[in-house]
């Protein structure tokens, strides 16, 4: 794993060195996570694409998760996307990301960070509006240990106090500048 997420952030450190301007876009997304446990939510989302070069794009994306038996989630990605022109108005890709994720309407708010990894696809309605559906398995989680005294001893055991593994959909339109 060390290995892995050392040759993704060479990766994304060397893509700013050959970086070309290239087509931006701006756009919101409905979503639904299948974290488990009770918890699948429902939630909006924005997000802001840039092309890096004409193949790869990097990606600023934030969801509100609506409130479930009282806990809701926020998050913020960072995805790097490779695209894949499969017909003229359609592209699908490949994508890998870090996320940094919060929880919202407890007393005490908890925050982790994760990755993401997925794939998805875009269909371009004009040159500068396209639909696009993401599929990706987000992974962020914080435990930590929780004592209490029970029949005269200390038992100390863990307890997740943020658990968001499950994937999440995203069902997206944007405008695309160029």
């Amino acid at each position: 794993m060390k290995k892995f997420m050392m040759l993704a952030a060479m990766m994304l450190m060397s893509i700013g060195a050959f970086a070309q301007e290239g087509a931006m876009s701006v756009g919101a997304h409905l979503g639904y996570a299948g974290y488990g446990d009770g918890y699948s939510p429902l939630g909006l989302g924005a997000r802001f694409q840039y092309g890096i070069t004409e193949s790869i794009r990097g990606e600023l994306d934030g969801n509100f998760w609506f409130k479930k038996n009282e806990v809701g989630l926020w998050d913020a990605n960072v995805n790097l996307q490779y695209l894949f022109p499969v017909a003229e108005d359609i592209k699908i890709y490949p994508l890998l990301g870090l996320t940094f994720m919060g929880t919202h309407g407890l007393d005490e708010n908890e925050t982790a960070f994760g990755f993401n990894i997925g794939a998805g696809a875009e269909y371009y309605l004009q040159d500068n509006l396209k639909l696009s559906l993401d599929v990706k398995y987000q992974n962020a989680k914080k435990t930590k240990s929780v004592s209490y005294s029970f029949a005269g001893q200390t038992v100390s055991t863990d307890v997740d106090v943020l658990k968001a593994n499950g994937t999440v959909f995203q069902l997206g339109i944007a405008y695309v500048f160029y």
